[in-house]
C-alpha cells in the first residue's frame, strides 16, 4: 500500500500547473456469470460524475473466453450516454476487442492487455478522444496478500490514435491507476482506487478520477484461482 501511495503522489505533483485539471467520480456495478470453466459473460453499469453532476453513463455487455492460463480474449459492447453543453444527453455505441495476457507467481500477477475500440459515428454529440477509435496498451501488476482478502493493483495505460487526422497516428493519452480489490463472501468483490489521466501531444489536459466498483459472480466454476479482471473495470 505504501508503494501505491508514493506512486500516486508522484503522479499528482508531476502534473504541470498550466494543465487543465478536472476531477471525476466513477461508480461501477456489475454481475458476472460463468457459463463454463472457459466462457463467461458479464453486465456492468458505469456512471461518471463531474462538477456538474452526472456527465456520462454506459451499460456494457461482455463475453470472455479462457484459452489457457495466460491468454483471455474478450469482446465488449457499450452504449454511451454523454451530457452535452446544453444539458441534454446524446448517445453513441462502442465495441472493444481485447486480448488479456497474464502470468502469476508467488502471489504476484503480471498482466498486459491490448484493446482496440471502435466507435460508431455519433450525431450532434460532444467530441471526446477517450471514446474515439484507439489502440490501448495496458501493463499491470497485482499482489495477493496471503491470509487477507486484499489485492493491491498498479497499472499504466497508453492510448494510440490510428486515424488519419490532425491528431492521428500518435499516442494521445496516458492513464495511471493505483487501487485495491477486497474479496467479500459469496463471490463478491469491491474495488477502490484513483486514476490519473493526462493528454499527450495535444492540448494539455489532465484528470483525477476516484473509482468505486462492485461485482458479484454467479454460477462460479469450481476453480479457486483469482480472476484477473476483478479490479476496477478496464475503462
Amino acid at each position: 500500500m505504501k508503494i501505491i501511495v508514493v506512486v500516486l503522489f508522484c503522479l499528482l505533483i508531476s502534473s504541470p500547473i498550466a494543465q487543465v485539471m478536472d476531477q471525476q467520480v466513477w461508480v461501477e456495478t456489475g454481475v458476472k456469470y460463468n457459463i463454463s470453466k472457459k466462457l463467461s459473460s458479464s453486465f456492468d453499469f458505469t456512471q461518471r460524475y463531474g462538477y456538474k453532476g452526472l456527465g456520462t453513463l454506459f451499460p456494457q455487455l461482455s463475453v470472455r473466453y479462457k484459452v489457457n492460463s495466460w491468454l483471455r480474449p474478450s469482446l465488449d459492447y457499450r452504449i454511451i450516454l454523454s451530457k452535452s453543453l446544453d444539458g441534454t444527453y446524446t448517445s453513441s455505441q462502442r465495441i472493444n476487442g481485447n486480448l488479456q495476457f497474464s502470468y502469476a507467481k508467488n502471489g504476484l500477477e503480471f498482466g498486459f492487455r491490448v484493446r482496440y475500440q471502435y466507435r460508431f459515428e455519433r450525431i450532434n454529440s460532444a467530441y471526446d478522444s477517450e471514446f474515439d477509435h484507439a489502440f490501448r496498451f495496458k501493463p499491470s501488476v497485482e499482489y495477493t496478500i496471503q491470509g487477507t482478502p486484499l489485492t493491491p493493483t498498479l497499472s499504466t495505460e497508453l492510448f494510440y490514435n490510428p486515424e488519419n487526422s490532425a491528431n492521428g497516428k500518435q499516442f494521445n493519452r496516458a492513464r495511471y491507476f493505483g487501487g485495491i480489490t477486497i474479496d467479500l463472501p459469496h463471490k463478491q468483490h469491491v474495488s477502490v482506487g484513483i486514476y490519473y489521466d493526462k493528454s499527450i501531444n495535444i492540448i494539455p489536459k489532465s484528470r483525477i478520477m476516484y473509482g468505486l466498483s462492485y461485482q458479484i459472480s454467479l454460477a462460479a466454476s469450481k476453480s479457486k484461482k483469482k480472476s484477473t479482471t476483478k479490479n476496477l473495470r478496464d475503462l
